[in-house]
This record gives C-alpha cells, sequence and structure tokens, in this order.
C-alpha cells in the first residue's frame, strides 16, 4: 500500500467491531481516529451496547448473520467504484459472524490485490478468554491466517498461536513467538517494559530485528487503549508506508493521552480535548531492539513447543 497524503484522495477502512454508545471503546473509537487522520470509515457493528460490560451491566445485541451479511455485500459493491485500503476488525460478536467477516475478507482481497487487513483479536486477557472458546477458536482459525498485521495482547498471542506456555510475557520470548505466528506482522500490545515501570509495544516484522516501544506505566489505564492502537497503528501506516514509524506515533499518541487522563483522573481516554495527539502526538517513547535467538525468518524454530491449548471458561462478559 503507497502511502496516501492527500487528504481529499484517501481510500475508506471498513472496520468491524462492536459500538458502544457511553465510552471511549470500540469501533466508535476507532472511527474517531482514523477520520481524525483523513481517512472515510465505513463502519458495521459486530456488537450493540450501551456501555462497556467492564464498567457496568449493560444490555447487548449481536449483530445478525443476515444484516452483517447484507451489509458487506453492499460495501462490496461500493468498494467496486470507491477506493478501499484496508479492513479492521475488532470485537467479534459470535463464531457465526466471524465465519461471514472471513468469507467477505477474502472475497474483498481476491478482487483488491492491495488490501489490508488488520486484525485486533478481542478474546481476552491475563488468563483467561472473555469471549466463548467456540467465538476464540472461529477466530484462530479463520481470521488469524488472513491477518497482514495483528495487535494481539500477550495472552491472545500465545492463545491464538497453541503457545504450551500461555505465561509468555517477556519481549524476548514474544518476539520469538511473534516470528512464528501465522500473520506475517505483529505488534504485540502491552508488554512489560525492561525497564521497571515501563510497559510497551512490540512490533515483530519478517527479516527485521523485533522493536520495543516502551514507556510509563500509567495507572488505571481507561478502556479502549487496544482499540486505539490498532486504529492509530493502521493509519499512520496508511500515511508513513512504515510499520517502525507507524508503531512509534501510534504508541506516543496512546502514551499521551492515557498520561492526561491519569493527570485528569478521568475514566474515558481524552479524545475530543486532546484529538490533535492522535495525528501529532509531543510524548515520545523508548526504542528498543529486542535480542532474541530467532533469525528473523519466519521458518525459524519457535522458542517453547506449541501444545495443546487448554480449556478457559468464559467470563460474564461473554
Amino acid at each position: 500500500m503507497q502511502p496516501s497524503n492527500s487528504a481529499a484522495t484517501r481510500p475508506s477502512i471498513i472496520v468491524l467491531s462492536s459500538l458502544v454508545a457511553d465510552g471511549s471503546v470500540g469501533g466508535r473509537l476507532a472511527c474517531f481516529a482514523l477520520e481524525r487522520l483523513g481517512f472515510p470509515v465505513w463502519l458495521v457493528p459486530t456488537a450493540t451496547l450501551p456501555r462497556h460490560p467492564g464498567r457496568s451491566p449493560s444490555v447487548r445485541t449481536n449483530t445478525s448473520a443476515e444484516f452483517l451479511q447484507g451489509c458487506l455485500a453492499d460495501l462490496s459493491e461500493l468498494a467496486k467504484s470507491q477506493p478501499i485500503a484496508a479492513i479492521l476488525t475488532g470485537y467479534m460478536g459470535d463464531a457465526q459472524q466471524i465465519n461471514i467477516i472471513a468469507d467477505a475478507i477474502s472475497d474483498l482481497k481476491a478482487s483488491h490485490p492491495d488490501l489490508l487487513y488488520m486484525c485486533d483479536p478481542v478474546l481476552g486477557d491475563g488468563d483467561q478468554l472473555y469471549v466463548a472458546e467456540e467465538t476464540a477458536n472461529a477466530m484462530r482459525d479463520k481470521l488469524w491466517p488472513l491477518c497482514d498485521i495483528a495487535t494481539p495482547n500477550s495472552f491472545e498471542l500465545c492463545w491464538l498461536e497453541g503457545a504450551a506456555d500461555q505465561s509468555v510475557t517477556t519481549a524476548p520470548a514474544l518476539a520469538d513467538l511473534s516470528r512464528t505466528a501465522s500473520p506475517q506482522r505483529v505488534a504485540v500490545t502491552s508488554v512489560a517494559g525492561l525497564m521497571k515501570g515501563y510497559i510497551g509495544n512490540l512490533l515483530a516484522t519478517p527479516d527485521t530485528p523485533a522493536i520495543l516501544f516502551e514507556h510509563l506505566v500509567m495507572p488505571h489505564a481507561p478502556h479502549g487503549t487496544g482499540d486505539l492502537f490498532a486504529a492509530l497503528l493502521l493509519g499512520h501506516y496508511l500515511l508513513s508506508g512504515n510499520w517502525e514509524k507507524a508503531t512509534e506515533r501510534a504508541s506516543a499518541a496512546l502514551f499521551e493521552l492515557t498520561a492526561r487522563a491519569a493527570k485528569s483522573g478521568l475514566h474515558d481516554l481524552p479524545l475530543i480535548a486532546e484529538q490533535a495527539s492522535l495525528e501529532r502526538p509531543m510524548a515520545s517513547v523508548s526504542k528498543r531492539q529486542i535480542t532474541t535467538a530467532q533469525t528473523g525468518s519466519k521458518t525459524g524454530q519457535q522458542a517453547g513447543k506449541k501444545g495443546k491449548r487448554p480449556v478457559l471458561k468464559p467470563s460474564p462478559l461473554s
């Protein structure tokens, strides 16, 4: 994908994720960030909620298979006459949605060879899934092999890659695991920094050293940081054509917004008040090259054999 510098000619991006009325999370957040960077966005909600379940109990409805198929069919027709750059998927409501979306992405990629697909696999964190295992299995089998770049956290990467050790958390170990992952490029989020009290995002691409972009940990970070990072990484890559530059810019923007949220005691990312940070963050992050046992080749042997994935019970969020 060639960088696009003119806002008047920038292609559209399809976003498939949750639509949450209250709070800076999900597809609405991704749309705001991408549109702030100058990209038209076609949003198709996979689920609709008034509030994030992590904040308070909330009703939820998943988008029906019939409606989802109709939306994607209409957007595929629209893409024949209007330029389209990428697809970003986030939260998935159920396994059936994933099957439908995977077929649509395959068809769009066939007709648009330069189309970029980014997968933000919203599956779980810590040590458990918070979606149904059927949904996670569909993500692994259908969407994971299709994506050009993925933005999992460390738990999601381990789960999707079937790592025997589900507690892989260090930057070198995650870099090794990323290099043998199905996606060609992986940007692992919320990785423990090499310095105490630091956290960062780890970029692993073919045949280049992995890089950790780290910054101070912000206490009580708001929900939506993963959604925002994925959207900014995609947008800044489409603008620059450089994954390292895009990851640095997205990480700096995320740090800046979480720091300002912490300073002001906010429960949400201050997207509206600080929206200039999405495009040109003033904060800086440290870049650290991660030395691993890998040579950088995707065909190298993974450190730590893959094993049978344990069955994890969904949390009440699913």
